[in-house]
């Protein structure tokens, strides 16, 4: 059952009618029960917000955990410190305040707040609140700008990167192969980690020489591959083909845990960080979207074409794209020496 039926089938009986949605609603705040308040928000979320039903399930599963998270704030269910029925502003900032106590970043508490606040408007729509609690509260901001704080790697350091799957494993050429793939479609053409361990075979056409990408919200694009990618692909199809695995992913596990499914998420950062770990790059850089950064970057580096940015990596806009013009420290420095040449 896909996750729209399931979600359909919900909405026609726990929150179909607004005597359902009230009477369900006030029974899971009380009970602060969280698998319940959790299908109230998704569903809130997949019928009332600006993206609806083409919410990714990422998204969802990211304001379920952030809702987890808050519910473990507010006390017990048999004797919550905070009724989710009786919330105050002030209450939402001490969250705010205890989550970055505990070391998470700006973006990230951000993050866990806009989950909370959907929970909250869902109480509204399901008229267990009558306003949103949370509305006069403001998240942190981050104290630096976000070229910044994130980092690309160099076109060197990618070179590196790219070396080292052979290189650690020279007898197995089926991991190689595979890692080299996860990491090239990462860093060269800037996929997403959930677009990465999505694809699926039937999204690549090598004799046309491009690949269909399932971005955020649904939305497609198709991604022309280079020589380079071609090879590598064409490598990897051709090792896959004397594994056992019915799985329809390009990139699937090769762990004995979870040998040919696909790859998880996890499963893709756990394989990049490897490679990080053996580059001796700092924590910080030890997350797939390092390489979507780095794809951004080297894409502007070579096109001075925000657009060219914004298609290949699937941004809305171009002004998400800008982040990476700003990111390469040789490209502020060679229009400052351009400028002092023009003196």
């Amino acid at each position: 059952m896909t996750s729209s039926t399931s979600s359909a089938l919900v909405l026609a009986s726990r929150w179909a009618s607004a005597s359902n949605r009230r009477r369900e609603g006030l029974r899971a705040a009380h009970s602060q029960d969280a698998e319940v308040l959790t299908d109230l928000l998704h569903t809130y979320l997949r019928l009332k917000s600006s993206k609806g039903g083409r919410i990714s399930e990422l998204t969802l599963a990211h304001y379920a955990e952030s809702l987890r998270k808050f519910l473990a704030f507010t006390g017990p269910a048999a004797s919550p410190q905070h009724a989710l029925t009786q919330l105050e502003p002030e209450v939402f900032e001490v969250w705010l305040l205890d989550l970055q106590a505990q070391g998470l970043s700006a973006s990230s508490v951000k993050r866990h707040f806009y989950g909370v606040r959907n929970m909250m408007r869902a109480l509204v729509w399901a008229d267990v609140l009558k306003i949103d609690p949370s509305t006069s509260v403001r998240p942190p901001a981050e104290s630096e700008a976000a070229h910044s704080r994130k980092s690309a790697l160099s076109a060197a350091t990618f070179r590196a990167l790219l070396a080292l799957p052979a290189a650690e494993h020279p007898s197995d050429p089926t991991r190689a192969a595979r890692d080299y793939a996860l990491l090239l479609l990462g860093g060269q053409f800037g996929l997403r980690a959930a677009e990465l361990v999505g694809l699926n075979l039937d999204d690549l056409d090598l004799s046309l020489g491009h690949v269909v990408v399932r971005g955020k919200g649904k939305k497609t694009r198709q991604v022309p591959l280079t020589a380079r990618a071609l090879g590598a692909l064409g490598i990897w199809l051709r090792l896959r083909q004397s594994l056992v695995s019915a799985s329809p992913a390009l990139l699937f596990s090769l762990s004995h845990r979870n040998a040919g499914g696909r790859l998880t998420t996890k499963g893709a950062r756990d394989i990049a960080g490897r490679y990080y770990l053996a580059l001796g790059l700092p924590p910080a850089l030890w997350g797939l979207h390092t390489l979507r950064r780095t794809a951004g970057t080297q894409l502007y580096r070579a096109t001075r074409d925000l657009h060219v940015v914004a298609d290949v990596l699937g941004h809305a806009s171009v002004n998400t794209s800008a982040i990476y013009a700003k990111m390469d420290a040789s490209i502020r420095r060679e229009a400052l020496v351009a400028v002092e040449g023009l003196e």
